[in-house]
């Protein structure tokens, strides 16, 4: 009986041991953590927003919703694997982070677009027209992009984000080109969903480059 005692005893004290591992190792390596701060309008809505004004007529916001998972999830989980032990311990504080489909051409003449029937007018492959912001950078509310930038015929998707590192400001952009037409409603659909988590990828990316530099 005092052995079999002994060894629930000595099974008890190893346990306790082991559980404590884990919770001793996360407070040695505590976890890379993201903070989102963004005002409560770039949080909000569903699908695409259109923006206002002429410079920025078939420019859309994509609502957080897009994606499955949601794009701030999918980053958080995008730097742990990028970013590996580099990002122990530290903190990323997302300001402003902001993705927007923008569908405008350049090249061709005015109304050069296609519009379905009850939706939103959408780039198609038209002849006299290619991607690219039709007013200049100062003139464009958001999403504006370069019609060099663009690496496909299809519309891109442009994140802007801007923050803190480790309390170091931080911002990336980048114009991230779907390489298949999307279905365009960006409301969950597995083929839009692809692209804006493709596009929160590549804000991952050129973040890492930023905080590793």
């Amino acid at each position: 009986m005092k052995n079999l005692s002994t060894r629930f005893s000595g099974a008890l004290v190893l346990l306790a041991c082991c559980a404590a591992t884990p919770a001793q190792e996360r407070a040695r390596n505590p976890a890379f953590v993201v903070i989102d701060l963004r005002p409560q309008e770039e949080r909000k809505g569903s699908g695409l927003t259109p923006l206002s004004g002429s410079c920025n007529e078939d420019v859309f916001l994509v609502a957080d919703s897009a994606s499955k998972p949601a794009k701030m999830a999918a980053l958080q989980s995008e730097l742990w694997k990028q970013l590996g032990r580099a990002g122990d311990g530290k903190t990323l504080t997302v300001l402003n982070w902001t993705i927007y489909y923008n569908k405008q051409l350049y090249g061709g003449p005015p109304g050069a677009k296609i519009v379905p029937a009850g939706g939103f007018s959408f780039q198609g492959n038209h002849p006299n027209g290619n991607p690219g912001s039709k007013c200049s950078r100062q003139e464009s509310t958001g999403g504006w992009f370069d019609g060099s930038e663009a690496a496909g015929k299809h519309s891109p998707l442009v994140s802007v984000l801007e923050g803190t590192y480790a309390g170091h400001p931080v911002s990336v952009r980048i114009v991230y080109t779907p390489q298949r037409k999307l279905e365009e409603k960006f409301k969950g659909e597995l083929i839009d969903s692809l692209a804006v988590l493709a596009a929160v990828r590549e804000t991952a990316e050129a973040l890492v480059a930023t905080l590793t530099r």
